[in-house]
C-alpha cells in the first residue's frame, strides 16, 4: 500500500467521521469525550494508517495494549459492564505478554522456540490496530447510540467501519490505488516482481523488449518506482505460458524491504554494471544439507555429472561436484506446468592451493546463494610431496591425487568392468610404487602387466620360493603368471603372501609409537579369482588358503605391507579383505552386489552414479584420497602412454 494512499484515506476517513459525529451530535464535542471516536475511530485510523500499516512488531503490539487500556476509562462508570473488564483483561494480557517476549527474544523469531513463535504470532494478531481498535469502535457506537433513536448514525458508521476495512485489504487498496495512478506497461520497464520466495529469492516478470543474454546482471528492486528494497543478480530468464519470466536472487536488504509486505508494486531496474564472465546457472535451494548442494536450473542448460560448482562461503568460495540430476515439474496457478532441472552436488569443499586438495566444509550453503560454474581457473596442478596424480575433476584444472604410502599402508582397490580404465591406472600407480622406491609383486592372471611393464624390468617368480632372492636383490618389481597353479590360485596367492610376511618379519624392526612406512605392495589382478568370497570357490580347501592370505594382509600393515586388489566382480570377492580397502576407485559398475558394497562407502547418490560412468572416470573415496569426500574424476589418459611410447616415464610423483 503507497504511503500516498494511506495519507488520502486517513484524511477521507477522519474527514467522514468527523462530518457523521457533528451531524449526529450537533457540535464536535465528542471528539474530546466519546468513547467511540477516541479509542475507537481515532486510533484505528492513525494507527492501521500511518504507525503500522504493514504488521504490527511485539513493541507495537505491547503500546497498542496500552494505549487500549487507559482508553478504556474514557467509559463513564455506569457503562463498565462484564464487556468493559474483557476489553480490559484483552489489552492487560497484550501488555504483559508482549513484554515478557521482548525481554526473552534475542533473535530472528524463525530460530525461537515453537512456543514464543506461537504467542508472538497470536499477540500480533489479536494486537493489530484493526483487530482491538475495531472492537472498541463498534462497542463504543452501542454505548453512545441506540436504536430505534439513532438508527440512521448507527449505521451510517457501521458502513463507514465496512468500507474502512475492504479498502485497507493489501490487495484491495492496491487495486484501487491502479484507478488513479499513471498505467505502466512491463514492456516499457526492465520488469516487476511477482512473488517472494523466503528467504532469499524473487520471482520476477521481465519485460520483452530487454535484450537477450541478461542473467547474471545486478538489479535493484525498488518500491513505488523510487525506493530501493533490495539488490540482487538475475539468475534465471526464461519464457513460460508466453511471457517471460526469470528470478534474482537478493544479494542485500535495504532499510526499506519490511515494505515488500505491504502489497505494492516492486519494479527492477537493471545495473550498467558489465555482467560477469562467470554467470549463475541457480541458487541454493530448498533439500541442501551440509554434504549436498541441492539447485534447479532453466532445462537449456547442459552440465554434466562430475562438473564443479561454487558458492560463497563467507569470504572464500565452497565447491561441489554434480552427482545427479532430474526433471522437476510444478504446477502454475492456472493449472499450466512449469518445468526446471533439479540438481544435487556433493560437497567437495573449500580448495586448500598449498595442498592443492580440498578441505572439508562444517556448515549447509546459505539458502538462496548464488551458484555459478566453476572449471578452476589458476588452479596449481602439482601435487605436494609424497602424492601422485591420477587425474582431475572432469571439465576443470582441479588435479586430483593420492598419497603413495596411505594406498599402501591402508590398502586400496580398483573396482570396474572390463574396458573401464583400471588396468591402465593399475601400471600408473606401481610406476608410482616403484618410483617412490616401494618393492611391487604383482600376481597377474591377465598376463599384461608383464607385457606393459617392461621398461621397469620385471622379474619373474615362478614359484613362492622365488620371493626371498628378489626380495633380498636391488629389482623393485616382481611378477607371477600363474603358469603351474596346479593347487588353486587361492593357495598360491597364500603362498606368496606368506613368503612376503615371513621376509618382511625377519627385516623389519618394529618399534613402540612408530609406524612403518609402506615397503612391499601385493597388487592381486583378478582378485576375484586370487581370493574368491567363500561360496564362489573352485574346492572347499580354498576357503582356508584365502582366510590365511586374509590374515597375512590384516597384520601386513604393521611391517609395511599392503596390497593393490583389482577386480570387475565385487561380488565374488572375499569381503574380509575388501573391507581392509580404505581406498577405493569406482569406475563403471553394474553388478549390483558391488553397488550395494559401494554404497557405504559413498552414500546412494554416487553409487547410483557408477553404472553411468565414461570410459575413464571413476568415483574416489578414501584415506589416501586428495578429497576427504568421494570425489568423481576423469583418469589422465594413460593409454596412449603405454601403447605409442615405449619407454616410459616414472608418473607424477615425489620421494
Amino acid at each position: 500500500m503507497k504511503q500516498s494512499y494511506r495519507l488520502t484515506m486517513m484524511f477521507v476517513s477522519l474527514a467522514i467521521i468527523l462530518a457523521v459525529g457533528r451531524w449526529a451530535t450537533g457540535n464536535f464535542e465528542f471528539a474530546t469525550s466519546q468513547f467511540w471516536f477516541i479509542a475507537g475511530a481515532l486510533l484505528l485510523i492513525l494507527l492501521s494508517l500511518v504507525d503500522q500499516p504493514h504488521f504490527s512488531k511485539d513493541a507495537n503490539v505491547f503500546v497498542n495494549g496500552a494505549t487500549a487500556l487507559v482508553s478504556l476509562f474514557i467509559v463513564p462508570e455506569s457503562q463498565r459492564l462484564s464487556l468493559w473488564w474483557i476489553f480490559c483483561a484483552w489489552a492487560t494480557y497484550l501488555i504483559i505478554a508482549s513484554f515478557i517476549l521482548m525481554a526473552m527474544r534475542s533473535r530472528e523469531l524463525f530460530l525461537e522456540t515453537k512456543a514464543i513463535q506461537f504467542f508472538s504470532r497470536l499477540n500480533r494478531a489479536i494486537g493489530r490496530p484493526e483487530s482491538i481498535f475495531s472492537a472498541y469502535f463498534l462497542w463504543g457506537i452501542f454505548l453512545q447510540f441506540g436504536y430505534p433513536r439513532d438508527g440512521i448514525v448507527i449505521n451510517l458508521l457501521l458502513l463507514f467501519w465496512a468500507i474502512f476495512m475492504i479498502l485497507n485489504v493489501p490487495i484491495i487498496a492496491q487495486t484501487v490505488a491502479s484507478f488513479f495512478e499513471e498505467k505502466k506497461d512491463v514492456a516499457a520497464t526492465t520488469g516487476v516482481v511477482t512473488g517472494i520466495q523466503s528467504p532469499r529469492i524473487a520471482e520476477v516478470r521481465l519485460s520483452a523488449e530487454l535484450p537477450e543474454n541478461i542473467v547474471g546482471k545486478q538489479v535493484a528492486l525498488m518500491l513505488d518506482g523510487n525506493e530501493k528494497a533490495a539488490d540482487g543478480t538475475l539468475f534465471e530468464d526464461r519464457i513460460v505460458k508466453g511471457l517471460r519470466k526469470g528470478r534474482v536472487a537478493i544479494t542485500a536488504f535495504g532499510s526499506k524491504w519490511s515494505e515488500v509486505s505491504s502489497g505494492g508494486r516492486i519494479e527492477l531496474v537493471l545495473s550498467d554494471v558489465a555482467t560477469p564472465p562467470t554467470r549463475p546457472i541457480g541458487a541454493v535451494a530448498a533439500g541442501s544439507s551440509i554434504g549436498k548442494l541441492v539447485f534447479e536450473i532453466d532445462p537449456r542448460i547442459s552440465l554434466h555429472a562430475g562438473e564443479v560448482v561454487k558458492v560463497k562461503a563467507e569470504d572464500a568460495n565452497s565447491y561441489y561436484q554434480i552427482i545427479a540430476a532430474n526433471i522437476a515439474e510444478s504446477i502454475l496457478p492456472d493449472g499450466n506446468t512449469s518445468q526446471s532441472v533439479r540438481v544435487t552436488a556433493g560437497q567437495l569443499g573449500l580448495w586448500n592451493a598449498s595442498q592443492a586438495m580440498f578441505d572439508p566444509v562444517d556448515w549447509v550453503p546459505s539458502a538462496g546463494e548464488l551458484v555459478v560454474v566453476s572449471q578452476g581457473d589458476s588452479v596449481a596442478a602439482m601435487p605436494p610431496t609424497g602424492r601422485c596424480l591420477v587425474g582431475c575433476v572432469p571439465n576443470s584444472q582441479f588435479p586430483v591425487h593420492v598419497n603413495v604410502q596411505d594406498t599402501i599402508t591402508h590398502n586400496t582397490a580398483l573396482i570396474g568392468v572390463t574396458g573401464s580404465g583400471k588396468s591402465y591406472l593399475a601400471f600408473h600407480l606401481i610406476e608410482a610404487y616403484i618410483g617412490a622406491g616401494i618393492k611391487v609383486l604383482v600376481l597377474d592372471l591377465t598376463r599384461q602387466h608383464w607385457e606393459f611393464l617392461q621398461p621397469k624390468n620385471p622379474t619373474p617368480l615362478a614359484t613362492a620360493n622365488d620371493v626371498t632372492a628378489w626380495l633380498n636383490g636391488d629389482s623393485r618389481l616382481a611378477i607371477h603368471q600363474f603358469a603351474n597353479a596346479t593347487d588353486g590360485f587361492p593357495k598360491a596367492t597364500a603362498d606368496f603372501a606368506g613368503k612376503c610376511f615371513e621376509w618382511l618379519q625377519t627385516n623389519t624392526r618394529l618399534q613402540a609409537g612408530v609406524n612403518i612406512p609402506a615397503k612391499l605392495c601385493i597388487v592381486l589382478e583378478e582378485a576375484h579369482s586370487l581370493i574368491p568370497e567363500w561360496n564362489q570357490v573352485a574346492q572347499q580347501p580354498d576357503v582356508q588358503q584365502v582366510n590365511r592370505a586374509a590374515r597375512i594382509i590384516l597384520q601386513g600393515r604393521k611391517y609395511g605391507l599392503g596390497c593393490l586388489l583389482i577386480t570387475q566382480r565385487t561380488a565374488n570377492v572375499t569381503k574380509t579383505i575388501l573391507n581392509q580397502c580404505n581406498t577405493i576407485f569406482a569406475l563403471r559398475s553394474f553388478d549390483q552386489t558391488g553397488l550395494d558394497f559401494l554404497r557405504n562407502y559413498m552414500g546412494e547418490e554416487y553409487s547410483q552414479a557408477i553404472s553411468t560412468l565414461p570410459q575413464y572416470t571413476a568415483i574416489l573415496v578414501g584415506k589416501a584420497s586428495s578429497s576427504a569426500r568421494p570425489i568423481i574424476l576423469k583418469i589422465t589418459d594413460f593409454e596412449d602412454r603405454w601403447q605409442n611410447n615405449p619407454t616410459l616415464q616414472t608418473p607424477a610423483t615425489t620421494d
